[in-house]
């Protein structure tokens, strides 16, 4: 029976190998799901686009219900962690606007993992459950950070809930994201519209600072 090191106990040569194989794996099942789909998907097949041992899903990951798990870890901490691909807008209008386009724009870059956590939420209980884990109701970084730019210049009110705020924008952003600009194929016109209007609509609605 083969014994499996403690990460403690790994150089740093291991360490880094193991990693690496892990980012193989990760990006072969996230083409294999898109390609096949979650169900169709087979561990072999993950595994050989991987060019990696078959055995090493089920050690790294626990098998395929693991992969998906670490690939939505993955998604959402990218979104959480990264920064914005624009500066910082001076008023609350164009802030919501300007992050509703950017993540418009993440979401298309990434349609086929959006897709596939969705579709999986939507069927698996058990996998909506864990994933309400990395909801938590909390803005992300970025976005808090920027709502707290313009509560210091006194274009919003301090007293403004940020988490309430961005749980707005998000259900929105999911609602067009997904169901207008994937699903739908709505003409980019109306979905810039759409931020355009909500944008204006949710600012024009919170206080400023007296």
């Amino acid at each position: 029976m083969q014994t499996v090191q403690p990460k403690e106990m790994r150089s740093p040569g291991q360490v880094k190998d193991r990693a690496a194989t892990e980012a193989r794996i990760l990006e072969a099942a996230r083409k294999v799901f898109a390609d096949r789909g979650y169900d169709a998907a087979g561990l072999r097949e993950i595994a050989e686009t991987a060019q990696a041992n078959l055995s090493l899903i089920s050690r790294y990951f626990g098998g395929k219900e693991g992969l998906l798990a670490a690939l939505t870890d993955q998604f959402v901490a990218s979104r959480r962690e990264g920064g914005l691909s624009y500066p910082p807008q001076d008023t609350l209008q164009h802030e919501i606007y300007r992050y509703l386009h950017a993540k418009l724009q993440d979401d298309l870059k990434d349609e086929e993992i959006v897709r596939l956590i969705i579709s999986r939420s939507a069927i698996d209980a058990e996998f909506r459950k864990k994933g309400a884990k990395n909801l938590d109701g909390k803005a992300d970084r970025n976005f808090r950070d920027r709502v707290a730019l313009l509560q210091d210049r006194g274009a919003v009110a301090p007293d403004v809930d940020i988490d309430m705020l961005f749980a707005a924008v998000q259900h929105v952003s999911f609602s067009v994201n997904f169901f207008g600009a994937m699903i739908g194929g709505r003409p980019d016109t109306e979905i810039d519209a759409l931020f355009h209007g909500f944008s204006r609509a949710l600012a024009d609605g919170l206080p400023v600072a007296e």
